[in-house]
């Protein structure tokens, strides 16, 4: 998976990686790629390797002659972030109509491509990686904050929802702690009051301050955790919050 401080440079696929433009079969992995791709907004190569092609022999380059596959029949868009220094791919018109037809594309187009989709690309890579820890686990059901907005036109969005066991667990995602104690407090007030969501995971990529621990909140719904924590320990990262301190596997 990505993370800005220990894959800073990704594997890249290189330019003319498949020659052969015969026409591509499309297998159930090509069509969760491209379905992942249109609902996160895009995803970098390593996030496909090692998600959708974990454990094959890199020496095969199976990954990588595969999504050059999909690319050069106009399945996948691949465009260069240099503020990441790494290729990203995203899910073209053509994907998807192939998702649509099999009902998979979530009522919303294909992202239209712009030069600034790099504003929020940490934060949208490490959303992305957050949300393949938690499929690795097991818990798959996701929308996507993209979904939330335009499929359902939620004004107040986290960044992801998983829903397990039918209960929805809100995912909000900091890269730093930028916000105020008042933006904060208005958020976990959003939260309390909203009975949709069981849970409410806080995901923090630097450390998490005590005062933000100690703000009003509802302690049986909102947790803390550290994100490289999260990424290192998985299912046995601590989540805590003013009262309680829980691994993440007891909490769901």
């Amino acid at each position: 998976m990505l993370t800005e401080d220990i894959k800073s440079k990704e594997t890249q696929v290189p330019e003319g990686a498949v020659e052969n433009a015969s026409p591509v079969v499309l297998t159930e992995r090509d069509i969760a790629v491209m379905q992942f791709a249109h609902e996160q907004r895009y995803l970098a190569y390593n996030q496909i390797s090692d998600t959708f092609w974990k454990g094959c022999s890199e020496d095969a380059n199976a990954c990588k002659h595969r999504v050059a596959k999909l690319v050069t029949a106009g399945y996948l868009s691949k465009k260069y972030s240099g503020r990441k220094k790494v290729d990203v791919y995203f899910s073209t018109e053509k994907a998807v109509e192939a998702l649509k037809a099999k009902s998979l594309d979530f009522g919303i187009p294909a992202l239209e491509f712009t030069r600034d989709f790099e504003r929020y690309i940490s934060h949208d890579l490490h959303v992305t990686d957050i949300r393949m820890l938690f499929r690795e686990l097991g818990w798959r059901e996701w929308t996507s904050e993209r979904v939330l907005r335009e499929r359902d036109h939620f004004y107040h969005r986290p960044d992801g929802v998983l829903t397990v066991r039918g209960q929805k667990i809100a995912i909000e995602f900091e890269n730093r702690i930028t916000k105020g104690k008042a933006r904060y407090k208005e958020m976990f007030d959003y939260y309390d009051g909203h009975a949709g969501y069981k849970l409410l995971f806080v995901i923090i990529r630097k450390d998490i301050r005590d005062w933000l621990l100690d703000l009003k909140y509802d302690a049986r719904k909102v947790w803390f955790a550290n994100y490289e924590d999260l990424m290192a320990q998985k299912g046995k990262a601590l989540f805590e919050n003013m009262r309680a301190t829980f691994e993440l596997s007891r909490l769901l």
